[in-house]
């Protein structure tokens, strides 16, 4: 034999080896699947990269769509959410809404990045198709002005001429409604007016209780943004039956209690059952109606 033939066979034989090990080693991988299942997911897990986590929500994309530089607007939504923050550690925003000692006000912003990411986009929407120099904000359940913060700044980056109608009670109304989550009697409306003192020529407020508040002569005749966060069954229904029929075409209507309140996700999809549109369940928990006349 040959020394040319002799170093194929070692090398064939290496192959062998090595292939007969590859292969153990996909039986043992499976094995550890079918007898370990939790220890293989944790491995797996730990293998991926956890892009976002917040309220119940975790993704592990390459990267958020706030982080792709190449569209202006993520760009802005990445500025707001720093502004925010900074006004917060400045304690020129307050947010009541999450106060405690220890209260890491940074992270919970961080968390809610993804709700926020919708609402800004969701205005951005609203501004291309509907196609109207002026556009009416309304939000239900304002309190502290956070949510409605993000809106009006995507107005502002359009540089488009809007009114914000904020509809809050800004007190504590567990006596007046038995399926409220929260009393919210820590809510001040002077509290969210310096919040939201940027946007003070643009906003109306309208303090009250749902539905006698739209008794009142503050109601924008068209709409083109609603935000409903009321945590309330009764209230949430008795919203979508006053402003739905001022809702223009292509403007929409967005939820932030939908995926977690089961009792008020019923009362939305029986009120939308023969209307004309699109709805969408968002991984947020949120939900958007896109309206078609």
């Amino acid at each position: 034999m040959s020394e040319i033939e002799r170093v194929l066979n070692i090398k064939k034989k290496r192959i062998k080896k090595l292939s007969f090990l590859s292969k153990l080693w996909k039986r043992t991988k499976n094995y550890l699947r079918v007898i370990f299942p939790k220890i293989y997911k944790i491995k797996e897990d730990l293998k991926r990269k956890t892009t976002f986590s917040g309220w119940g929500m975790t993704t592990n994309t390459s990267a958020p769509p706030w982080k792709n530089k190449n569209l202006k607007e993520n760009i802005i939504f990445q500025e707001v959410q720093n502004t925010l923050i900074s006004k917060i550690s400045n304690e020129t925003f307050q947010l009541t809404q999450f106060y405690h000692e220890d209260a890491d006000y940074k992270k919970i912003i961080e968390e809610l990045q993804w709700r926020h990411y919708i609402v800004f986009n969701s205005i951005l929407k609203t501004l291309k198709f509907t196609g109207n120099s002026e556009v009416n904000l309304v939000e239900c359940g304002v309190c502290d002005g956070l949510t409605v913060n993000f809106a009006m700044a995507a107005c502002e980056f359009k540089k488009i001429n809007y009114k914000s109608y904020l509809y809050d009670a800004w007190e504590d109304l567990s006596p007046l409604s038995e399926d409220l989550i929260f009393d919210y009697k820590y809510l001040d409306v002077e509290r969210t007016k310096l919040n939201l003192k940027d946007f003070s020529n643009k906003t109306v407020y309208n303090k009250g209780f749902i539905p006698d508040i739209f008794k009142k002569e503050n109601n924008p005749q068209k709409v083109h943004w609603l935000h409903i966060d009321l945590n309330s069954n009764q209230a949430t229904k008795d919203t979508l039956e006053f402003f739905y029929n001022k809702i223009v075409e292509n403007g929409l209507i967005l939820f932030d209690d939908y995926g977690g309140f089961e009792d008020t996700r019923e009362i939305i999809d029986n009120f939308f059952y023969d209307k004309k549109g699109h709805f969408i369940n968002l991984p947020t928990g949120q939900g958007i109606f896109y309206k078609k006349n």
